[in-house]
Parts: structure tokens; sequence; C-alpha cells
């Protein structure tokens, strides 16, 4: 009885400076992400355990997906999903209960391995829920490398700190998204009135690149466009700080990081860009300070044309929200350039007409004062423009002037000497 005694004070002692912890964690005002790191630091150190993984819900979606990791997961945090009830981490998350597997955690029939995270070959599985009054927020898996028996009190301590740390999580989750929310609304009325209000493309991308990376608090926010006959992408606007970014030459589809979004037509999140071998500038992300990048796919008509570029200076998850609002935008930047394409082949249309009936008209001058086929006074205004490596547009316009001149004044054509062969 003095035994439970003393072990029951023990264990209220160890959830009183756990509290004391998390009171600490929470009342600092961390963002979510330095929050999750303390949160995998903190369970590490109660379960002495080899690896610790957070998943977040994501009830948009109907999805659990990795936040945070003890090991360096900088490809796979914020992209490794699972659905409610998919692998041991999905069943957790839809029953909300605790799976403790001492050893062969992979033989497990509800196991799912990804593998990308070597904590799915570990032996032993601790799967615990974070819940915040009865809604589910994430799960924490913890794993042990060697077969390794959860007790009651680990399971006990995990399972508090899951609960305590869910409403802190929630709240912190809540109000990023409020505010956030708020930014990126400004922003996309921003973006849309640019875009009413401009005639000029690359003003247009320019303000674009410049509000996205205000809103998500970036320091480079770039866009690039295709280019379908060489298969590069080229920098098209900017905002950075480093002027040696603008001057980026352009980088090719196939055996590029960003090009990978145009192979593939979907975004992608890198967490720490200098743990890509194909991203092309390593040296002056370096420099530059450069950290995460969100890359997501301009696209018109089924077809991508381009990408827009997001990066932060620390490692960083995108949430689901910023990277919806970067499509957003990106589907607004996409328009814009569409339009502007569709403006420029018209305008283009319109010229080619024009020119053409400048080029008919010039030729029946010719064809009435020298007597002349058709054919051969195209011919002398094709040779003409060619010898003084002027456009026929220019040579029809001085013969129709030349026309109208002599028309009011009553005189016989006089003919300029390097083009008197013409009139």
């Amino acid at each position: 009885m003095a035994l439970e005694m003393v072990e029951s004070v023990q264990s209220m002692g160890t959830q009183v400076a756990l509290l004391h912890r998390i009171s600490s964690i929470v009342s600092s005002g961390l963002e979510l992400e330095t929050m999750l790191r303390e949160l995998v630091d903190l369970i590490m150190q109660v379960t002495n355990s080899d690896a610790c993984l957070v998943y977040l819900a994501d009830h948009s979606t109907n999805e659990v997906v990795l936040r945070a990791s003890q090991l360096p997961h900088s490809s796979e945090i914020g992209n490794i999903r699972l659905k409610m009830g998919e692998g041991i981490t999905g069943w957790v998350a839809m029953h909300k209960s605790v799976v403790a597997l001492p050893k062969d955690a992979a033989l497990d029939t509800r196991f799912k391995s990804f593998n990308a995270l070597p904590e799915d070959t570990y032996e032993a599985f601790l799967s615990v829920p974070l819940v915040s009054g009865g809604d589910l927020i994430g799960v924490i898996n913890v794993h042990h490398r060697e077969p390794h028996k959860h007790t009651s009190d680990e399971v006990a301590l995990v399972s508090f700190i899951g609960e305590q740390m869910g409403g802190a999580l929630a709240k912190s989750r809540l109000a990023e998204q409020s505010q956030s929310a708020f930014r990126r609304m400004e922003t996309l009325a921003a973006v849309a009135q640019k875009i009413a209000a401009e005639s000029y493309l690359d003003r247009i991308l320019q303000a674009i690149s410049e509000m996205v990376a205000e809103t998500l608090d970036s320091p480079v926010c770039s866009i690039m466009l295709l280019d379908d006959e060489r298969r590069e992408l080229v920098i098209n606007a900017a905002r950075c700080s480093s002027p040696e970014y603008l001057h980026k030459m352009p980088i090719k589809i196939e055996d590029s990081l960003i090009g990978r979004v145009v192979r593939e037509g979907r975004p992608i999140m890198i967490l720490n860009v200098l743990d890509e071998k194909q991203y092309r500038y390593p040296e002056l992300a370096r420099k530059t300070g450069l950290a995460s990048l969100l890359s997501v796919p301009l696209s018109s008509r089924d077809k991508v044309i381009g990408t827009i570029n997001i990066y932060t200076r620390e490692p960083r998850v995108f949430s689901d929200d910023e990277i919806g609002f970067v499509k957003v935008v990106a589907g607004q930047a996409a328009i814009a350039i569409e339009n502007a394409r569709l403006m420029s082949e018209t305008l283009e249309m319109k010229r080619t007409l024009e020119t053409r009936k400048l080029v008919e008209r010039a030729k029946g001058i010719l064809q009435y004062k020298h007597n002349l086929t058709e054919e051969e006074a195209y011919l002398r205004l094709r040779n003409e423009s060619r010898r003084l490596r002027r456009p026929m547009r220019d040579l029809a316009e001085a013969v129709i002037l030349a026309d109208d001149m002599n028309k009011k004044t009553g005189d016989k054509p006089t003919l300029p000497a390097p083009a008197e062969d013409i009139m």
C-alpha cells in the first residue's frame, strides 16, 4: 500500500512537471511549427524513444498529415497523408484510441509502410490520439528500434501530454488560420483589383509576387513562365532581397526540382531545399538564407504554363489553407497571362490584317501607275523591302502617302532616289 502511494505521488509529480513544461510552451506564444517541435522533444524525453512523428488532422480532406518529426524528413513533412482509418495512424485517428505494439509492429494487419520513413522498420510502436474537447487534433507516434514493452505509466504520460497539448495546438491552429485567412482574403481582393486595373502583364505579375510574399512572410517569391520550345522555366517577376536571384539562368524542366511541378502538374512542398539534389541553386539559397519552398503550377486550359514559387528563411510546413490560397492566386495569374497572350494575338492579327490592306492598296497604285500585273507589283514591294531592310508595311505606307500628296498637288509622282523603281 505504501509502495502504491509512493508511485502515485511520483506519477502526480511527473504530471505536475509536465504541466509546467506544457504551460511554458503554450504561454510562450510560439508559432505552430515551433510548438510541434517542442512537443516532439517532450515526447522523446518522456518515452526515451528513438523516433517521434506528429500528424495533424485535416478535416477538409478527412486525412491526417505528417507535420513534425524528430528525424529529418524535409520531403515528407506536409506530403505524407493518411485517410481516416488508413494504417495504424489512421485507425487511431478514426477511433481516437491508443495502439501499443511492443514488437513486430510492421506485421500488424493495420500497418501501412512508407519507404521514406525509416521509423517504419522499428520494432515497437505506440500511437496516441491528440484530442481537444472530444475533437481530433492529430496523432502522436512513438517508435523504438528494439522491442519495447510500453508500460501503463508510459502510455498514460503520452496520453496526458496529448490531451494537454491538443487544446493548445487547436487554439494555435485556429489563431493562425484566422489571422492568415484575413491576410489572404485581403491579398486576393488586391490581386483581383490589380488585374482589373492594369493592362501590362509584367506589372501585374510583379505586383502578384510582391503581394504573395508579403502575405506569407516570404523573402523570395517568383513567377516563372514556361518556354515550351526550349523546355525551360524563366523568371518573369520576383520579389526578393537578393539581386542575384533575379539573374538566375533559366532552369530545365527535365532535371530540376521546380521543373517537377510542370511535369507532374501539381504543387510540391520542400522543407529544406538544401537537402534536395535536384535543386539547382544551393549556393545562392545558402547565401540568401532560404530554407523551405512551396511551388504551385500556373495552369491554363489544362496545360501548365509556369510556376509560382514561395521561399521561407526558416523550415516551414505550409498549411492546406496556405497552399489553397497560392493555388487561387496562381489561377488568377494564369488568367492574366492567358488574357495578355490573347490580347497580343488579337493585336497581331489586327496589325497583320491592316498590313495586308496597306500592301493591297500600294499594289493597286503601282499597277495603275506603272501598268504592272498584281504579281509584278507585289515583287517590287518585296524586293525593295529586302534591299532597304525595311518592313513591307513601311514601304506600302510610303507609296500610299506619295500617291495622296500627288493627288493633292496634281503633280506626276516623283520618286525618291533609293526607291525609284517602286514608284
